[in-house]
């Protein structure tokens, strides 16, 4: 092959090779790179410093659960229990591995227990045994929703999801693992609402582990969780910012400069088309779980915390985003019928 053959077909290598590493290097869309994106640009065109407001987000507190000592039902006497399934759980549980149980294993025994002492009390003669498993299966009864919070508020899948860190949802890719938590959500909610209404022999003891599984392995509930309250923080920041500097960018009456078209230009192009797509699809996400977690953890010791990210209250995370949202559109809205501006073509 000549030279100036070889010579061209590197050139034309390395050219593809800048290319693909110039598109590797674009920057995620993700909450921070589009609020400070847009931030900056209105700061340049208005010309005044822009300062964000510092990142505070509500974390998770610590769980307060209330212990009770549960009545408990010996070595010895389980072996007068060998003729029924009972005997084997309640043999497996007093073992070390029982002691130390996760919440999800302590409520699995919990359950079990439900479902197996009927039949395994109307075995026996009456005694103190029968006795004790009578009252033994009514406090379980009654404690079965202490467990249940208890996964919800100690589990380390549940709490990791719950944990807001650095990372946050990208435009465009907000679906991805919705599906597996949703799945992970109706399966809890459907257990609780089963021990709620008392209906243990519907409640499928398997489905527990597999849910809490998919919960550890997802991340879309704590990026949407940064996501949300990031949004929030830095759309009052900077609603304040062009409040004060209004009389700056201000028009004689039906005149707009260069510099007034300008800025409308960074509304449509980097809020309109980018931002407010962004909290749509939020908003989106927020739709669709917004109500099974507020049942899910209605009644925990986290029930303020879901509250405040997914409730509906005027204080709560997303009807605060709404207010803000409505203001920032407002200004925009008085600034273009002061300067009389026509809305950019697309």
């Amino acid at each position: 092959m000549p030279q100036t053959h070889v010579t061209s077909m590197l050139k034309i290598l390395m050219f593809i090779s800048l290319l693909l590493s110039l598109a590797g290097c674009q920057r995620a869309k993700d909450v921070d790179y589009l609020w400070q994106d847009y931030s900056q640009r209105l700061a340049h065109v208005i010309d005044q410093a822009y300062s964000p407001p510092p990142f505070e987000p509500l974390q998770l507190g610590k769980a307060k659960i209330t212990e009770q000592a549960p009545i408990t039902v010996s070595i010895l006497e389980t072996l007068s229990l060998g003729h029924c399934p009972l005997g084997r759980l309640i043999a497996d549980h007093n073992s070390t591995l029982g002691k130390v149980a996760p919440p999800s294993q302590q409520l699995i025994y919990q359950i079990r227990f439900i479902q197996l002492a009927p039949a395994c009390i109307d075995t026996l003669e009456p005694s103190p045994l029968k006795t004790k498993l009578t009252r033994a299966l009514e406090q379980k009864q009654d404690n079965a929703m202490q467990y249940f919070n208890r996964v919800l508020t100690r589990d380390r899948s549940i709490t990791k999801s719950l944990f807001i860190g650095y990372d946050s949802l990208v435009l465009g890719e907000m679906r991805a693992g919705r599906f597996e938590l949703e799945s992970a959500i109706g399966q809890l909610l459907s257990i609780k609402r089963n021990i709620t209404q008392g209906l243990w022999q519907q409640i499928d003891t398997t489905q527990i582990e597999p849910a809490l599984a998919l919960m550890a392995h997802q991340t879309l509930l704590q990026r949407y969780l940064r996501a949300l309250a990031y949004s929030q923080a830095q759309l009052h920041g900077l609603n304040d910012y062009l409040s004060t500097h209004s009389a700056s960018v201000a028009c004689r009456p039906g005149h707009a400069n260069r510099k007034q078209e300008i800025l409308q230009n960074v509304f449509h192009k980097y809020y309109l088309a980018q931002t407010q797509a962004y909290l749509s699809q939020l908003n989106q996400l927020h739709y669709r779980l917004s109500e099974p977690l507020l049942a899910l953890f209605e009644g925990s010791s986290h029930q303020p915390f879901i509250d405040h990210y997914f409730g509906q209250q005027p204080d709560a995370l997303p009807e605060q985003l709404k207010t803000q949202m409505r203001r920032h559109v407002k200004w925009w809205q008085a600034f273009r019928q002061s300067c009389n501006i026509k809305p950019p073509s697309r």
